[in-house]
């Protein structure tokens, strides 16, 4: 990281992925971006060799003998890939890169099939020990009404890769894949079903992604989160309200109730302390 500009009450600053942007000191918000990396095909190519997915280095030294002993130990092996939507959205930002399927369809298509070949050039070390059991890719391609992108638009341009990335994981003997989308993913979820993923998360209820209704619509889906976290901060008779309204899903299998992302400062420490509790009796359950 670097700082490009400083006042007393601001800083310009340029990450190490080239990202420009401008930040309050006070306190961290969502900054003001200024210039990303990415703005044409000429700039993607000179990023390109950046991209390699089978640089050594990207494993550190010990990687075998640690995941061994994490094996060794019964912990549950998991990667976390960046995916079609996430990656490029961080680099171009989001009015570049939802514009670029209009403008650059042919940079667009590039990215999408690049990355798919540095994710089976990256994960084909770790699937070679016959140790990874789930993965999840990264999106975050939706808002609190609607995805940041059309259902038809990742049906089109996104599908494929992702059910090529799907039969490769598979075929390395990953048991779960998730795709971890914020906000409201309810018209993207059939979507993924169809890559052959089994789920998403978080599940954000404030959104309107309930892990009830998606259950009821898709049956077979994986799901992780959908507790609403103004209702737990109510109190014990919140926690409990939540916790029953989940619970025909939870008995059902293939779903974990949490909250969403951070714990809010509303909710004090003894109803925390209360909501773990009540939470892991009913995850304890045969």
């Amino acid at each position: 990281m670097k700082v490009l500009e400083e006042t007393e009450e601001e800083q310009v600053i340029s990450d190490a992925n080239g990202v420009i942007y401008r930040q309050r000191k006070s306190h961290k918000t969502i900054p003001n971006y200024i210039r990303f990396p990415i703005e044409n095909e000429a700039d993607y190519m000179g990023l390109l060799p950046r991209l390699n997915g089978s640089d050594p280095g990207r494993y550190s030294e010990d990687f075998d003998e640690d995941l061994r002993w994490r094996r060794e130990r019964g912990e549950i092996i998991g990667v976390n890939f960046r995916g079609f939507f996430g990656f490029p959205r961080n680099y171009m930002g989001l009015e570049n890169w939802s514009m670029a399927f209009y403008d650059q369809p042919r940079l667009v298509r590039r990215i999408i099939t690049d990355r798919l070949q540095f994710g089976k050039d990256l994960l084909k070390r770790v699937l070679s020990s016959g140790y990874l059991d789930f993965v999840q890719i990264w999106e975050d391609m939706a808002y609190k009404t609607a995805p940041m992108i059309s259902p038809k638009l990742v049906r089109d341009y996104m599908l494929p890769a992702y059910k090529e990335l799907v039969s490769y994981l598979r075929a390395g003997g990953v048991k779960l894949i998730m795709v971890d989308t914020d906000g409201r993913g309810n018209d993207l979820l059939p979507i993924f079903l169809e890559a052959g993923i089994d789920g998403m998360h978080p599940c954000e209820i404030a959104a309107g992604c309930d892990p009830v209704l998606l259950r009821q619509k898709h049956p077979n889906c994986t799901l992780i989160g959908g507790l609403d976290k103004r209702a737990i901060a109510s109190g014990r008779e919140g926690v409990e309200s939540e916790l029953r309204r989940v619970q025909p899903v939870l008995e059902q299998g293939a779903y974990i109730p949490m909250l969403d992302h951070f714990v809010p400062p509303d909710i004090s420490y003894q109803i925390y302390l209360y909501y773990v509790k009540r939470r892991r009796e009913l995850l304890n359950r045969p």
